[in-house]
């Protein structure tokens, strides 16, 4: 199973969630699934996502899920902490020319 935990606009995969409780769901795990293809088989596209993370560290599109992951989703229009400067030319980020 993969655990996802969702955030901002991303709560709605869940009905009934609201913002002051953890919204958490329960995925299939997927021999040889990518991030990006998970992302797909949520019903999301890639440009739908902000910075999300695997086990704490910043995910990319072709990186391998494994059972028992868990995984952070937030939505585009929300930042890290500190603004995410550090990766403020990272080439997984929103376009938003």
């Amino acid at each position: 199973m993969i655990e996802v935990h969702l955030y901002g606009l991303l709560r709605e995969l869940v009905k009934g969630s609201r913002a002051n409780e953890d919204t958490v769901m329960q995925c299939e795990y997927k021999e040889g699934e990518k991030f990006s293809e998970f992302i797909v088989r949520l019903g999301l596209d890639m440009n739908d996502i902000g910075d999300c993370f695997i086990n704490g560290v910043l995910a990319h599109p072709d990186d391998l899920l494994n059972d028992g992951d868990r995984v952070g989703l937030f939505p585009f229009n929300m930042v890290l902490i500190d603004g995410g400067m550090h990766i403020k030319h990272h080439p997984y980020r929103r376009n938003t020319t």
